[in-house]
């Protein structure tokens, strides 16, 4: 993390403390080593803020979100009651996710308060030693970005991996091909799609996915007869209220955060729908671009590429000169040798061609940041 982000974070939470094993050089704030902790004993602290998670902002100021012990006690009692999660005893749990990102919060809670082992992966980018972790875990969080790195490896499957019974998915949508080989490699895993924003801690809904799910284009997000908090569609955007939500970001900074008489509501930018007591999510209202008098959801692009035998996994980004859409360019992970023409003509039967990207790039792997998601900004700024 560049140090100009650190010190707006300090800033913005009034911390008096750094606890890091990076070294850094920082005025006017206590720093210690992992290594070596000599805490104070009179630090100011909020005892009612359990942990602040900062999430990107679009002003270049990180927004800080502040988490109760109310809110994660909520999340907590949810998490427990979400089937299978509330079947196992004494399992070996996965940590994937960097702390900085709110999935963490699942896997840490969900395990200390079911007095399950927690396993962390120290390094993403070491295949042998992520693949020799996974080797003795039992239920896996991670991201459909993660599961989608571990599915290149042919020996990733049941035969190998016998102790994988369950695998809990957020942070990003899950697509159905993910699911599908998932399924054919593991056929008695157990899958939840889980939804919820950094701002409504961690997750609110969940569902187990059945196979007979994987006939419809979208995978629901959960069953809304078990939600952590209310969920309203308002306006075609999902908008949360209630215990789960939190009370606003540090240092006034504007947001989808609002009261509604004493519920605290956020709108979470997410276009969603419910059906048959289901929730969907379909993508993100600030991912929709309008190119060529037409409205586009980049993540429906990117379903379509996905759904192409040959493609791995893809991300599709829009290519812009004063805020105005030129083209939509999209980078590719393979698994066998296809070219950008032929990629275009298989397209061109699944969407209209001003949907089909001017520019495919194809890539041995798509790069990740520390969270398990597609990094984007490395992909807009390399290419």
């Amino acid at each position: 993390t560049p140090i100009d982000r650190i010190k707006k974070i300090i800033n913005i939470t009034n911390s008096e403390l750094i606890i890091t094993d990076d070294k850094l050089d920082i005025d006017n704030i206590d720093i210690y080593s992992l290594n070596n902790i000599k805490l104070k004993n009179n630090l100011n602290i909020d005892n009612n803020i359990a942990y602040i998670i900062n999430t990107s902002g679009s002003t270049g100021i990180p927004k800080s979100v502040p988490i109760s012990y109310n809110n994660l006690d909520n999340f907590i009692n949810w998490i427990n009651s979400l089937y299978p999660l509330n079947t196992y005893k004494n399992k070996k749990v996965l940590n994937q996710a960097h702390f900085s990102f709110d999935l963490s919060v699942a896997d840490l809670f969900y395990s200390l308060s079911n007095g399950h082992t927690l396993i962390s992966i120290n390094n993403i980018n070491d295949y042998n030693e992520v693949f020799n972790v996974i080797k003795k875990i039992n239920i896996a969080f991670i991201t459909p970005t993660f599961m989608k790195l571990l599915l290149i490896n042919p020996e990733f499957n049941n035969n190998n991996y016998p102790n994988l019974e369950c695998i809990y998915f957020c942070g990003e949508l899950l697509d159905i091909n993910t699911v599908k080989k998932l399924f054919n490699r593991f056929p008695n895993i157990k899958i939840i799609n889980a939804y919820g924003p950094t701002e409504a801690t961690s997750a609110v809904s969940g569902i187990l996915v059945k196979k007979d799910m994987l006939d419809n284009i979208l995978l629901p997000v959960g069953d809304i007869s078990n939600n952590a908090c209310i969920i309203d569609i308002i306006d075609n955007e999902i908008v949360l209220k209630g215990k789960s939500v939190f009370n606003g970001y540090l240092g006034n900074i504007k947001g989808g955060y609002y009261k509604e008489g004493n519920l605290n509501c956020f709108k979470t930018g997410d276009i969603g729908y419910i059906e048959n007591n289901l929730l969907y999510c379909v993508g993100r209202l600030d991912n929709q671009i309008k190119y060529k008098g037409y409205r586009i959801e980049l993540s429906e692009i990117e379903y379509y590429l996905n759904s192409i035998k040959e493609i791995d996994n893809s991300c599709c980004i829009a290519i812009k000169d004063n805020n105005i859409v030129k083209s939509i360019k999209a980078f590719i992970q393979v698994n066998t040798s296809i070219t950008d023409i032929e990629i275009k003509d298989k397209l061109s039967k699944l969407i209209p061609n001003y949907m089909i990207p001017k520019t495919i790039i194809i890539l041995d792997k798509l790069p990740i940041n520390k969270n398990g998601k597609i990094d984007r900004k490395i992909l807009n700024d390399r290419y």
